[in-house]
């Protein structure tokens, strides 16, 4: 194959930036990544930084937006779909139940990516306690999208109003069993004896968010398996 060839195949400098800057601003945040280390993990020039981008920044700022584009469409089929089927009106406490745990069970299974976990996950983490201009991205990108549904399925589950600030407060508590996963990621990997995290190991954690959804309505999730012979003070 010609030089020429080969050289059609590689990343262009603003995509190997984009890309080595993912994994930087992941494991440093904006302060602490350097546009030296940045443009040496991507073999461009260091003045490739402010050619493209303006500066760090402007690069931190372009790098939050290309995360959202490449990861916000595995989970936008999902909201579109709750939202539609919230459109309609219905309340159908199970189907909804069933569509909480189908998106945060996407949710989940992104963020324990082993590339996610090394930078957008941390990202979004670190935005969310040291929000920088990005967050707007950030928020406007996906985070709301995802929390407002979040928060509507659970109003249904709950039989209650969705601007209820309760709500509000617990529908934060089930994306915390997501991202608990990304930030205790040490603790559980060392409890559970996981390798930190495989195919098989996420799979495991999300059936067992799906078991923990099913507290929302014990009633349904356990019809099944209430029987005649087995209820407490059958006479």
């Amino acid at each position: 194959m010609a030089a020429s060839d080969s050289s059609q195949l590689e990343p262009d400098a603003r995509t190997r930036l984009l890309e080595s800057a993912a994994q930087i601003f992941g494991a440093f945040n904006l302060e602490g990544a350097t546009t030296r280390q940045i443009a040496d993990h991507a073999g461009v020039n260091q003045a490739a930084i402010p050619y493209y981008f303006g500066g760090k920044e402007g690069l931190y700022m372009a790098i939050v937006e290309y995360l959202f584009r490449q990861k916000f469409p595995l989970v936008r089929p999902l909201v579109e779909e709750l939202n539609a089927w919230l459109a309609t009106g219905a309340n159908d406490k199970a189907a909804a139940l069933a569509l909480l745990k189908k998106l945060l069970s996407r949710m989940l299974g992104l963020i324990l990516d082993q590339d996610a976990s090394l930078s957008w996950g941390r990202i979004i983490m670190r935005e969310q306690m040291q929000p920088t201009k990005a967050f707007d991205i950030v928020y406007e990108g996906a985070v709301r999208h995802v929390h407002e549904g979040v928060t509507r399925l659970l109003a249904v589950v709950l039989g209650r109003r969705p601007e209820e600030r309760a709500v509000v407060f617990r529908a934060q508590m089930l994306v915390g069993h997501v991202l608990i996963f990304l930030a205790g990621r040490e603790t559980i990997r060392r409890r559970a004896g996981l390798v930190g995290y495989t195919k098989e190991e996420i799979t495991e954690i999300q059936a067992a968010l799906a078991e923990q959804l099913d507290l929302l309505l014990p009633s349904s999730a356990k019809a099944s398996e209430c029987k005649p012979d087995n209820l407490k003070g059958k006479s």
